[in-house]
């Protein structure tokens, strides 16, 4: 009998953990990103992994710059929103997103003059957290990258 108990439980362990672990709650993941410093006229690209139970994740990804320069200054777009590919119901996926230097990456509206002739601005020193939502109103968790500088020479 004790035989068969530890048969029975390991097959519902087998079951439960073969299950599909998909949530009404998108979720992404940061898979990759292009590197941790962008030149001046750069770009920056992530690609992120996504999952949704429905299936019904919105074309628009919410985009939040955080910048953790020492000196705080006004800022440009701390946080926009991209349109990304539709998904057509499918329930994961991934998604790369493409930021450009002066449309999405400047942070500093007047970074801080470190001296020099020509003059040195200082770089803006960045996070980057994004979040998803699905077409039910659900929002993902945010991920973030880790510290990304941004030249301003």
């Amino acid at each position: 009998m004790r035989r068969y108990l530890l048969i029975a439980t390991a097959l519902i362990l087998v079951v439960a953990c073969g299950k599909d672990k998909l949530a009404t709650k998108p979720s992404i993941k940061l898979k990759s990103t292009s590197g941790s410093f962008i030149p001046s006229g750069g770009g920056f690209s992530a690609e992120l992994e996504f999952a949704d139970k429905e299936g019904d994740i919105s074309n628009t990804l919410f985009i939040q710059k955080i910048r953790t320069n020492k000196k705080v200054v006004p800022t440009i777009r701390d946080t926009f929103s991209l349109e990304v590919a539709e998904f057509n119901r499918t329930s994961r996926g991934n998604i790369r997103i493409n930021l450009s230097y002066q449309n999405h990456l400047v942070s500093a509206i007047n970074p801080p003059n470190l001296g020099g002739n020509p003059p040195v601005y200082e770089d803006d020193s960045l996070i980057i957290r994004f979040v998803l939502r699905d077409l039910g109103g659900n929002v993902s968790d945010t991920v973030s990258t880790s510290a990304i500088v941004v030249s301003r020479n």
